[in-house]
């Protein structure tokens, strides 16, 4: 019996919610984390559980905790680690081109398309957040950062305009949402809609970049 207890006391605690049998691992983190995403693209964040994500993931609730503690810091997570890299690298277009609004925008295009390409779930999360009503990610977004950027951007294309370098028509409110439009849109439905499965990505830059430059006039 002594050697029974000092086996016992010898064992390190289990972490709570570990679901015995399974190995923590960084592997497992990023798999769960690809599918929530995955799930969040199709149906909205607001409309996913942790409970959904599991049953997807094909783990236990119990599991998916270990990792995360709620839907909440799981997107804290994802923002952090998936989505942030993207927004920066977007961001960083403009601060290598701050006076050339022309090469800003077309290198914009191009670098959403690669994104797109390249990560599944990032045209049609946005699109989620775009249109759902209930925008968490952009809410999350909103509690980190505030409206800083929104307004040093609305500055950046005023002042491209009143220097001459822009359309003064164009409405800095809108600009950069309907540039993203022109990209995201299109990518987002690849999957999904038979009448676009023969577009390329290299198609959906051009017609894009071709709105940009010569609008729809002949």
């Amino acid at each position: 019996m002594p050697a029974q207890k000092d086996k016992e006391h010898s064992e390190k605690p289990r972490r709570p919610g570990r679901p015995r049998g399974k190995k923590a691992g960084a592997d497992n983190r990023e798999q769960l984390m690809d599918i929530a995403l995955m799930l969040f693209a199709r149906q909205g964040i607001a409309r996913v559980s942790l409970n959904a994500i599991a049953k997807e993931a094909g783990v236990t609730p119990a599991m998916l905790h270990y990792y995360f503690t709620s839907r909440e810091a799981l997107v804290e997570q994802l923002l952090e680690e998936r989505f942030m890299p993207l927004r920066n690298r977007i961001s960083l277009v403009f601060s290598e081109h701050p006076g050339d609004p022309i090469t800003s925008l077309t290198l914009m295009v191009k670098v959403l398309a690669e994104l797109a390409e390249q990560n599944a779930w990032f045209a049609p999360l946005w699109m989620q957040e775009m249109i759902g009503e209930m925008p968490i990610l952009r809410q999350h977004m909103h509690a980190r950062f505030g409206d800083d950027k929104h307004h040093q951007m609305l500055t950046t294309i005023k002042g491209w305009q009143e220097s001459g370098k822009l359309n003064a028509g164009l409405s800095p409110e809108l600009l950069i949402t309907t540039l993203i439009s022109l990209v995201l849109v299109p990518f987002s439905r690849l999957r999904t809609d038979e009448r676009m499965k023969n577009l390329s990505p290299d198609t959906i830059v051009r017609h894009a970049l071709a709105v940009m430059g010569q609008g729809i006039g002949g």
